[in-house]
């Protein structure tokens, strides 16, 4: 009876092994990506000129995720080029969804950032220039300055094809939280709540920075 039992296992085992080398989801993958994507035309993307983005603090950002470029999908994979204008900031902000890689193709004069999670230490590199590369983990808060007076770039490659991105204290003050609770967060009475709202769209840059690169 036992060696009866083995046998049909041994039966089980090498049968579940032929259909396993039968099927190979790499071939429906490919095939799939032949019928949405037919051309070679579909793989490529002119970054630099994408639709650009202000964040009113004198950073472009021109996007490559998914939405604007269909063959990333499914790759696990999107990027952004940044172009930061004297004494602008890439404002802090986390992406939910993904890891961030920068590499700097011009300037030097960018800094950058990150904060751990609660009880960790904040992480700040200075003056990263043209070949120069940093990382910013999953989910941490994150943010990037130009504390020199020349525009500088750099492309972030995301770990994500749709990495998603929360912009801090933005997403904060623009969503329909109470104001009893944002009263207590950031430590004003009640009634000035609505004045931080508004404060968002009248952002100016660094005030030293702006001094030392004669930026009116």
């Amino acid at each position: 009876m036992k060696a009866g039992t083995l046998s049909f296992g041994l039966v089980l085992a090498v049968s579940a092994l032929a259909v396993s080398a039968m099927y190979d989801p790499s071939i429906e993958v490919r095939d799939l990506r032949a019928e949405l994507f037919p051309n070679a035309s579909d793989f490529k993307f002119d970054l630099a000129g994408a639709p650009a983005s202000d964040n009113g603090v004198g950073a472009k950002i021109q996007g490559g995720s998914q939405s604007r470029f269909p063959a990333l999908n499914g790759l696990g994979v999107s990027y952004t080029l940044f172009t930061i204008d004297p004494c602008g900031m890439n404002l802090p902000h986390v992406h939910p969804r993904a890891t961030e890689l920068i590499y700097v193709i011009k300037g030097y004069g960018l800094t950058v950032g990150f904060s751990e999670e609660n009880g960790g230490r904040v992480l700040v590199n200075r003056k990263l220039k043209k070949g120069w590369t940093t990382v910013f983990p999953q989910g941490l808060p994150h943010w990037q300055i130009n504390t020199g007076c020349h525009p500088v770039q750099f492309i972030s490659a995301l770990s994500h094809a749709s990495p998603g991105v929360v912009t801090l204290p933005d997403r904060l003050l623009s969503t329909s939280i109470p104001d009893y609770v944002l009263s207590v967060v950031f430590n004003v009475p009640k009634g000035q709540v609505q004045d931080l709202r508004d404060s968002l769209s009248s952002r100016d840059l660094e005030y030293e920075c702006k001094k030392r690169c004669g930026i009116e």
